[in-house]
């Protein structure tokens, strides 16, 4: 799924749908922050009918937010890699997003203070 512009509560709401709620499973956490978009009903609504869970992070609470350690390594890739046209950009999110690994992500939860066990 392509986004060309800003992203708004229903773009989302429809991310959301058709992109995470085919990937989840009962019993999986979904982690968000307090942005207004991440707040809507109907977003909830669709990742607890499949049995996940959705827990938002503390506010104003950077330091302890384990996205903004996925967006920095994410976002160092991208400069190395410097794609210079739209599609060159997407591919390149694509490759970065898959460097990022179960490892990262267990660190990141544990250096922010969440449980990981």
């Amino acid at each position: 799924m392509n986004i060309y512009g800003s992203v708004d509560g229903l773009t989302f709401e429809a991310f959301i749908i058709t992109q995470l709620i085919p990937k989840l499973w009962k019993g999986a956490c979904v982690v968000m922050d307090n942005a207004k978009i991440h707040l809507g009903k109907i977003i909830r609504q669709e990742i607890e009918k499949v049995g996940a869970k959705l827990v938002y992070l503390s506010p104003y609470s950077p330091d302890f937010s384990p996205i903004e350690n996925f967006w920095s390594k994410v976002k160092a890739i991208l400069k190395k890699i410097s794609p210079r046209t739209n599609f060159d950009l997407v591919q390149a999110i694509d490759l970065a997003m898959e460097k990022v690994t179960e490892k990262d992500i267990h660190h990141w939860f544990t250096h922010c203070c969440y449980c990981t066990s």
